[in-house]
């Protein structure tokens, strides 16, 4: 102690705030909020909104996917509508809901709740959901362009904002057009879920794959939109397609090469989910060697189902499978007709299919085409189905039918490829292969091709549906191709015929 005073230590004093510490403390903490608004924008995004349309509600979203490219309609329990439009990472998802799902959402104020009112329909709502991912885009821009400034000024903050802002509009943009530039004018249509569902969905498919101007590449994408509403009204609402009560529907199958799903899918198929099949024909080649033992295989895993099964043997059968399916009370035809549900049917086996011969034998198959052609001719009325294992046998009836211009439908099977042909007054149904080419193919690759269905897909089961009316004088109504393949995915092909 001097003169009275008491000296502190100068660590003692309390020290003045570091302003450069303080600066960083808030540069960070302003640079985790970008962060969060970033993510927030990003998610927005692709977060669904809700529009009002006449039939309910539709809520959209956009999603990023890869390799991406559809446009998605899912369909609840029954399953998922899908076009392959475009060739960008992204999918368009439109999810569709019941009125009654709409008046619950808004708490029962009518229409004027949680969901804006949309006048017009899917077209004006996706451009109103557009309309509303721009602001989101510019917050995802500005907040990324702030980020990537390395010391914060007022002109580094507002180039860096004004650079971000213009890379979001312009990346969307580009999106935007490369959808527009890369839309496919005739879509691949695939159907996800219950296959009882599949004839409601079908007659709406053709729907969203036809119609539109086609040099018009966005008025096509609002194609696709209305057909997706006409779809959603149609399934959720009330079902607007033929009556299924107005036609005979007939299940064509083959080369099911002993392959015990295919048995079971076409019994499945045939049961209908509660609206049965009104016939079932099968084209041959149920078995591969022609032994009793598979014959008995088949009948055990398909059934007798109460509608028709009518039977032409193919090159792999065999005199004891033929005798099988005989005893089970299956049709089995070698030049003979029969009704079914008001549906004439011609049928001739395959001339090796009672014996243990594979090969095809193609003088016989002449012989038995000109024969086959001389009883379609001499019967009165003619027969609107021609049933055979191999289209040569039928080769003279179709040259006969167009011919006379008479109204033919030729179901057959032996290539393994599904297919719906018209030739004149002729349409030949190539059943493809409802064993996805038999137990022999089990680990065989699948093919190079992306076509749906593959040319040859040895991973694919094939199945047609033939729909003719219910007049006096039945005439072809559709042919609906379902083709399931090893990745679980459904395919289906609708080709309808009028007058």
């Amino acid at each position: 102690m001097t003169g009275g005073r008491t000296q502190h230590p100068a660590s003692s004093y309390p020290r003045p705030p570091d302003p450069r510490r303080a600066s960083t403390a808030l540069a960070l903490g302003l640079r985790v909020g970008l962060i969060v608004v970033l993510l927030a924008g990003v998610l927005q995004l692709q977060a669904e909104a809700d529009y009002h349309v006449s039939s309910g509600s539709v809520a959209f979203q956009i999603r990023p996917a890869w390799p991406g490219g559809r446009l998605i309609m899912p369909l609840g329990p029954a399953g998922e509508l899908s076009l392959r439009t475009h060739r960008t990472p992204v999918d368009v998802v439109m999810k569709y809901q019941l009125p009654e799902e709409t008046v619950a959402l808004t708490g029962g104020d009518g229409l004027a709740g949680q969901v804006p009112r949309i006048e017009g329909g899917a077209r004006a709502a996706f451009s109103r959901y557009l309309a509303g991912r721009v602001p989101w885009l510019v917050v995802v821009g500005l907040a990324a362009g702030l980020l990537a400034v390395g010391r914060w000024t007022r002109r580094r903050l507002i180039l860096g904002g004004a650079a971000g802002i213009a890379a979001a509009l312009v990346l969307g943009a580009t999106a935007a057009l490369g959808t527009y530039a890369t839309l496919d004018r005739s879509p691949s249509v695939e159907y996800r879920g219950l296959a009882s569902r599949v004839p409601a969905v079908l007659p709406l498919v053709r729907a969203l794959s036809t119609g539109g101007d086609q040099s018009d590449r966005l008025s096509r994408l609002q194609d696709y939109l209305d057909g997706f509403e006409s779809v959603a009204a149609q399934l959720t609402v009330e079902p607007r397609r033929p009556e299924r009560a107005d036609v005979t529907r007939l299940l064509l199958a083959s080369d099911f090469h002993d392959n015990v799903f295919g048995a079971r899918v076409a019994a499945r198929l045939t049961a209908g989910g509660g609206d049965p099949i009104d016939g079932v024909l099968l084209a041959g080649d149920i078995t591969d060697r022609g032994t009793a033992e598979e014959a008995q295989l088949f009948v055990r895993v398909f059934g007798r189902p109460a509608a028709p099964v009518v039977v032409v043997g193919g090159n792999h059968e065999d005199a004891p499978a033929m005798a099988v399916f005989e005893r089970a009370g299956y049709v089995v035809l070698d030049g003979e007709t029969v009704p079914v549900s008001g549906v004439t049917v011609l049928g001739a086996s395959d001339p090796v299919s009672r014996s243990a011969r594979v090969e095809s034998d193609i003088p016989a198959l002449a012989a038995a085409g000109a024969a086959l052609a001389r009883r379609w001719a001499a019967a009165a009325p003619r027969p609107q189905v021609v049933l055979v294992h191999d289209l040569r046998q039928a080769d003279d009836t179709v040259a006969l039918a167009r011919e006379d211009e008479r109204r033919l439908v030729v179901a057959y099977g032996n290539d393994h490829v599904g297919s719906v042909r018209r030739q004149g007054s002729v349409v030949l149904v190539d059943a493809g292969t409802a064993g996805a080419s038999g137990y022999e193919a089990i680990g065989a690759s699948s093919p190079a091709s992306t076509q749906e269905p593959p040319a040859h897909g040895r991973d694919v089961y094939t199945f047609q549906l033939i729909d003719f009316s219910r007049d006096a004088t039945p005439k072809l109504a559709a042919v609906t191709t379902l083709s399931y393949g090893r990745d679980g995915r459904t395919v289906v092909s609708y080709v309808p015929f009028g007058e």
